[in-house]
């Protein structure tokens, strides 16, 4: 789940539904979901495994009014992917402080957090700085 695309879903109005509704017929398996503001302006932001890739931009190009960013965690330096426990304290610890350290470090700070479908090596969680 490491690549995650953001996008300000624009249909005129903004209107999640139809971004949603759109990558569900195009069959795209959304692992994660997150954004704020998202009919106001604001960005909407899903996480994708690499076999969904093709799917999702696919059907988001067959929409002009959708302009999205496709980011990588690993690649993009904005996107931090990590794997959280099921457990009290775990995003703090497993996650965030780490982000938050290294942010410091660049100058970046933390604009959404994003947590994914529990799967068997835990909660996947991507973190978005700027």
């Amino acid at each position: 789940m490491h690549l995650q695309i953001r996008c300000n879903p624009a249909a005129s109005p903004p209107d999640v539904e139809k971004f949603l509704r759109r990558l569900a017929n195009a069959g795209v398996n959304i692992r994660g979901a997150g954004g704020s503001n998202a009919e106001f302006g604001g960005e909407f932001a899903i996480a994708l495994e690499d076999d969904e890739r093709t799917r999702a931009t696919d059907a988001l190009d067959q929409a002009p009014s959708y302009k999205y960013k496709l980011l990588e965690a690993g690649v993009d330096p904005g996107l931090t992917l990590c794997w959280v426990k099921d457990e009290t304290g775990s995003l703090l610890k497993d996650c965030i402080a780490g982000v938050s350290d290294a942010n410091r470090k660049s100058g970046r700070k933390i604009r959404d957090v994003l947590i994914g479908v529990k799967e068997a090596r835990g909660v996947p969680v991507q973190v978005y700085s700027e």
